[in-house]
């Protein structure tokens, strides 16, 4: 019966009923949808089935005067095989090792680059748990020239085809592929596309506690004594470094468990926690919006289903029925507006993570436990949407109801406006930190960051010796779009390497500074046009020297004022000087300004540049202020393909890499702007109903009102001074709000945007705007109504 009812009572009231579903399925879309990214963000590397058991372990250094540790996600090559000797609270430790920057894989008669290509121990897949779906299940990666192919891999090279007991030859070795296991998935900070045997490299067969280029991982008895054996193993490492300990040199190891490493670790993480509790809470925002938009317009049909109400209650209907009523044609709506909502997430999760630049899947929806949440969903909203209104109006006296009295106030308040105003103090304050989060990230682009990014082209450097770089630098100098062409160990944004002074002329014997340095060649500091403070760019001689083997060559070293400062020398005190890094002796050539080389969240560190020869992962090509960008890409793949016919060319912007350091930024960013439009909109939707029903409540007072002369302006700002005034309220409660969230956001950056007043008005004002047009409509098609069609009845 109750279901009839509720289908005849939708039917009827159609505008109402479409405007309830849209709003609300509208908001569960959102709620689902940022549902799925944080799901997606919160169980990385969970999919592994030893995962409870898995530790990673990082290490940590500070040396000098540092009073920060330095956070490394690579350790020692003895880290792994002592734990495992000496500490049986290990079971199996096991170490992964990057195949240099990049490997040259052959295809046919074309070498193709690929960069994810690791070493790893024997019983990596063991400890790990990847599933193997073809070849050897149990020790594939034994033989020496073993390799073992990720599905994408193997697909590529072996294209139906099965790869088992096929050769790859991969730079100069050919290699078995021994197994076939499945793809990492997204969500995990471990990806490789091909795992190497280590059991035949050099650097392995002797325990090198000089040598941290590995990434250990750790297969724990008992994973409740990680902390335990942290400890315990620091305390060993105390014990065997005891003089670098007394030098001021300090290092320790860093364990984690690794389902925790995207979100919880200081050195290996890629994801932000903050950032997931931000988005929790506008997912949650939105719904609550939806829920508001929902209990506000079943208060305003209750008013306008007074009679039938109160003439079911004369005629012996029970508060219980009533109740049970209401409730079950609210939960009907509902029911709809989750089972739209649940269709919209599922087609628009695909849009929604290539909107946001990321490879998402709804991994949420092969968990059991969903199915479960969504029916306890259903109960809650509908309780929490439909239950009280319902609740409300089971209350109504019979006798008010019929003389017309009915009120949804709580003491001195009105219900709906108190419903209004808490939705668009939400709403408002959504686009205060929408326009703070842009204006941060324009800020971040724009500002200079010391070094000039512009009209830069990197090219692979690991596919050339010196002989060749040489060649190819020569002729692409000789093409009119290209002004200078340069290279580097690193890419001077995203700069890997820890180095230490270890001896800085005037300072004492155990002196020891750490800061990043980045091996480089001639010409740099002309590509990126970094201003020289003191000295002299590096020479041709410069370079000779640093290729010359003796003993004692001298380097010529490249200093940012920063690291002047910290050695305490002003720019032109440091030419000259003499210090040691890393073992290379030789002098102060050159004082730089300072420069950013890593994201603005961080202050400038020290930094320290020197003349390589040998190896450079990075080529960079500036080009011309004239020049045409396509053109000039197709000129230096011309080039390339000239000297290395069978190399892919691949290329890319330097620009490109910045943007990567405020990937996360960008994202929230983007989520900001669509949830603040849909917070708005879904807040207009119920205000456009709301204000309808109270229009046409007061459709004979306007009658009256235009028969004693009252102007349509005047009859206009009777009916929208109420939302004005609501809207009013909201801005003066999310304004603080909205200051207090952005200040601590945009703290957690050394260089950021300021919280200008104008920001905080231009939000109000939009919102007044964007709303008083969604009720302005109504109001002013009142405005002009015939007064005679109103009162015709009176």
């Amino acid at each position: 019966m109750y279901l009839k009812i509720a289908w005849r009572n939708i039917r009827k009231n159609r505008g109402f009923s479409v405007i309830n579903i849209l709003g609300f399925s509208l908001g569960i879309t959102c709620f689902l949808l940022l549902a799925g990214y944080i799901y997606h963000e919160s169980t990385y590397d969970r999919f592994l089935s030893n995962h409870n058991r898995i530790a990673f372990v990082s290490a940590a250094f500070k040396s000098g005067d540092t009073q920060e540790y330095q956070q490394s996600i690579v350790t020692p090559t003895a880290v792994a095989p002592t734990l495992q000797r000496e500490f049986p609270e290990v079971e199996k430790a096991v170490r992964m090792y990057q195949y240099n920057d990049a490997a040259l894989v052959k295809n046919g008669n074309e070498w193709v680059k690929e960069s994810k290509l690791k070493f790893v121990d024997a019983d990596f897949l063991k400890v790990l748990g990847y599933r193997i779906i073809a070849g050897d299940p149990e020790q594939p990666l034994l033989n020496p020239n073993a390799i073992v192919l990720t599905k994408g891999l193997a697909d590529k090279y072996f294209p139906n085809v099965d790869p088992i007991g096929k050769t790859l030859r991969i730079d100069d070795t050919d290699r078995m592929i021994t197994a076939v296991i499945e793809n990492p998935p997204t969500f995990s900070e471990i990806q490789f596309s091909a795992l190497l045997s280590n059991t035949a490299l050099e650097r392995y067969k002797e325990e090198n506690w000089g040598s941290a280029n590995d990434q250990t991982f750790l297969l724990m008895k008992d994973p409740s004594q990680l902390s335990k054996l942290e400890k315990k193993f620091n305390q060993r490492i105390e014990e065997m470094f005891k003089q670098e300990f007394a030098q001021g040199f300090h290092f320790k190891l860093q364990m984690e468990r690794i389902a925790d490493l995207h979100l919880h670790s200081k050195s290996a993480g890629t994801g932000n926690l903050i950032y997931i509790y931000v988005f929790a809470c506008l997912a949650f925002a939105l719904l609550l919006i939806s829920c508001i938009n929902f209990m506000n317009l079943s208060l305003a049909q209750a008013t306008a289903r007074a009679k039938e109400i109160g003439v079911k209650k004369v005629l012996g209907a029970s508060k219980d029925s009533i109740f049970k009523q209401f409730l079950f044609e609210g939960s009907l709506v509902v029911f709809i507006s989750l089972t739209i909502g649940l269709l919209l997430a599922y087609l628009l999760f695909p849009i929604f993570s290539l909107y946001l630049g990321m490879q998402m899947e709804l991994d949420i929806w092969r968990e059991p436990l969903f199915y479960g949440f969504i029916a306890l969903f259903f109960i809650v909203l509908s309780f929490l949407a439909s239950g009280w209104p319902a609740w409300l109006i089971a209350q109504y006296r019979p006798i008010k109801i019929l003389k017309g009295k009915l009120s949804t106030r709580i003491s001195k308040f009105n219900l709906s406006n108190i419903l209004i105003t808490f939705q668009y103090t939400i709403s408002i304050f959504l686009v205060i930190c929408t326009f703070f989060a842009y204006r941060q990230m324009q800020y971040l682009q724009n500002t200079n960051t010391g070094l000039n990014r512009d009209r830069i082209i990197v090219l692979d450097g690991d596919v050339w010796n010196q002989k060749e770089r040489e060649t190819l630098k020569n002729m692409l100098l000789a093409k009119p779009s290209v002004k200078f062409v340069s290279a580097s160990y690193d890419s001077p944004i995203n700069i890997q390497g820890g180095y230490t002074i270890t001896e800085a002329e005037g300072k004492p014997s155990d002196f020891s500074f750490s800061l990043t340095a980045i091996p480089i060649e001639k010409d740099f500091l002309s590509v990126f046009e970094i201003p020289i403070l003191t000295g002299e760019s590096l020479s041709d001689a410069d370079i000779t020297k640093a290729i010359d083997t003796r003993a004692n060559r001298s380097y010529a070293f490249i200093i940012n004022k920063n690291t002047a400062t910290s050695l305490g020398w002003t720019a032109e005190q440091a030419i000259g000087k003499r210090i040691v890094l890393n073992g290379r002796k030789g002098t102060v050539k050159t004082v730089v300004d300072n420069f950013n080389f890593a994201s603005l969240r961080d202050e400038i560190q020290p930094v320290i540049l020197f003349p390589e020869y040998n190896y450079f992962g990075n080529i960079f090509v500036k080009l011309d202020t004239n020049a045409n960008t396509k053109i000039a890409l197709d000129e230096i793949a011309s080039v390339w393909k000239s000297l290395k016919p069978n190399s892919t060319f691949e290329s890319h912007f330097l620009d490109d890499d910045y943007a990567k350091l405020y990937q996360q930024e960008q994202q929230t960013t983007k989520i900001m702007q669509l949830f603040a439009i849909i917070t708005i909109s879904i807040a207009c939707i119920g205000l456009f109903a709301l204000s309808a029903y109270a229009t046409k409540k007061r459709v004979k007072e306007i009658g009256v009102r235009k028969v004693l002369g009252a102007s349509i302006s005047k009859i206009v700002g009777l009916l929208t001074a109420d939302y004005v005034g609501m809207i009013s309220i909201a801005f003066l409660l999310a304004v603080p709000l909205g200051f207090l969230v952005m200040n601590t956001w945009l703290n957690n950056f050394a260089f950021h945007t300021n919280m200008e007043w104008w920001v905080f008005l231009l939000a109000g004002l939009i919102t007044l705007f964007v709303s008083f047009a969604t009720i302005g409509t109504q109001a002013v098609k009142a405005a002009k109504a015939n007064p005679v069609d109103s009162l015709r009845d009176e």
